[in-house]
């Protein structure tokens, strides 16, 4: 059975890069009938963030990437938090003491950063010197006696270490590179790579596919899964996400937590679909794919080592995309909680709202401008309301409109702008006399969505009252103006 994971640290938000590697883990899981699992690697305790672990849950949670197993939603191979699992590694560690694969080393920081100074200085090698690897008992009793703890080093013999990765093929390195690795630090916590073997071995992954930046952990952590008898699963390093334009991501450029696009108003299944696609693409070509085409189709052998950027432009037009494929369902509920607190628009506004965007927006936030403008009572009193409405011809307008209106049958868009065109015709008035009366009327703006759907939204009864009350603006400019 197909077992991946996901395992961050709760140092932060959850980014789009981070993210990209979540999504392909639980898409290969779904597509093999699988297991996804998520846990947090928080052992470094002094960069973990309060309530990190929860936004990030929120985060996967949001783009619809469930875990079989892990923190929030149980299990049976947990704790699925490391800190709560440093008995366990200490165990193996042990354990490898016992076998002669590990010895304790009880160097302190000082002295081992003294050496790596001097060894740089004089261009010396700065791996550590195994000076401990043969200490005597006596040796070892003096050094504890004086105060000293001890870190645990795992034996690493010189060699080649053969090791695979899915997208570069075999791989090699000489043990003698690496030197002899800590695995327990002397105040007892481990080291990321003796952890996330243990993590690994134990939770039963099969497939850990996670970003490039690891591929030089691999070969540490081959090792230490043969010392341990156990068949390393299989690797897979993901091609690094870049910026726009290159370069690392940062939240200043182009990786803003997953959290803020989401109340920018993304559609999730727009950000999972970019996300999908940023290291491999559809056999058919085709980049707008729901979640269940993705999960059919997503193809580890199809991804590239190339470093993808991200195209700020490109996941916004997949947002709409996924819009306009949904039921209008979808963006009328996003509206309503988005605009909940600010307007409270009838049940028919919100439709007719939703109607409309579904074809502008590519976010959410898309449809703010718009909301502020049709959905306030318009103020007529502005400078630039009063110019418009003190027109000559701006009563004539927006009689004819009134009139026209009040005949539909049919509150439709289509009868909307039909009868606007035989309004306009009627007062024989076009361009900018004829329309900015009734815009002006309906939104106190002279720029805005296209007027009749600004009327659609309003609904009959709404739009009636505010042509009404422009013309009687209009008529006292008319009045004023004989």
């Amino acid at each position: 059975m197909v077992r991946t994971r996901f395992a961050p640290s709760p140092t932060g938000s959850l980014h789009l890069g981070n993210a990209r590697t979540a999504v392909l883990n639980w898409l290969y899981a779904r597509q093999q009938g699988g297991a996804f699992i998520v846990r947090f690697e928080d052992t470094d305790l002094e960069r973990s963030v309060e309530g990190a672990e929860r936004d990030i849950q929120d985060a996967l949670e949001w783009l619809g990437l469930a875990p079989d197993e892990g923190l929030f939603a149980g299990g049976e191979h947990g704790p699925y938090r490391q800190s709560e699992r440093v008995e366990i590694y200490r165990e193996h560690a042990e354990r490898l003491l016992a076998e002669g694969r590990a010895y304790r080393c009880y160097c302190t920081p000082e002295e081992l950063e003294a050496r790596r100074t001097e060894a740089r200085a004089g261009k010396g090698d700065v791996r550590y010197d195994g000076r401990c690897s043969g200490l005597s008992s006596e040796e070892a009793g003096g050094l504890i006696a004086s105060g000293r703890l001890a870190s645990v080093r795992f034996r690493v013999e010189p060699g080649v270490i053969h090791y695979r990765d899915r997208v570069r093929g075999d791989l090699t390195v000489d043990g003698e590179q690496l030197g002899d690795q800590v695995i327990l630090r002397s105040d007892g916590r481990p080291t990321y790579n003796f952890a996330v073997v243990v993590d690994d071995l134990l939770m039963g992954v099969t497939h850990v596919i996670r970003g490039a930046g690891h591929l030089s952990n691999t070969p540490k952590q081959v090792l230490f899964y043969e010392a341990l008898g156990a068949v390393p699963p299989e690797f897979l390093h993901l091609p690094s996400v870049l910026a726009p334009g290159g370069g690392k991501l940062s939240k200043r450029a182009g990786a803003p937590g997953l959290l803020e696009y989401r109340e920018q108003g993304y559609h999730p299944e727009g950000l999972l679909n970019y996300l999908s696609l940023l290291s491999w693409s559809s056999p058919s070509g085709e980049e707008v794919l729901s979640r269940d085409q993705l999960i059919a189709e997503v193809d580890l052998d199809r991804i590239g080592a190339a470093n993808p950027e991200i195209d700020p432009e490109k996941l916004r037009w997949l947002s709409g995309q996924h819009y306009r494929h949904e039921s209008v369902d979808v963006l009328e509920r996003g509206l309503r909680d988005r605009l909940a607190g600010r307007f409270e628009p009838e049940a028919r506004q919100l439709r007719a709202l939703a109607e409309v965007l579904r074809e502008r927006i590519l976010i959410l936030a898309d449809a703010d401008p718009v909301c502020e403008l049709v959905l306030p009572e318009p103020d007529l009193s502005s400078s630039d309301a009063v110019e418009v409405l003190r027109e000559p011809k701006a009563g004539r307008a927006l009689r004819q409109v009134a009139r026209r209106w009040e005949r539909l049958q049919s509150w439709s868009r289509a009868e909307l702008k039909e009868e606007l065109a035989a309004a306009g015709r009627e007062a024989g008035l076009k361009g900018r006399q004829f329309y900015h009366p009734v815009r002006v009327a309906l939104t106190g703006a002279v720029q805005g969505p296209d007027v009749p759907d600004v009327a659609y939204i309003l609904g009959r009864e709404t739009t009636a009252a505010r042509l009404a009350l422009g013309l009687v603006a209009a008529e006292d400019g008319e009045r004023g103006g004989g």
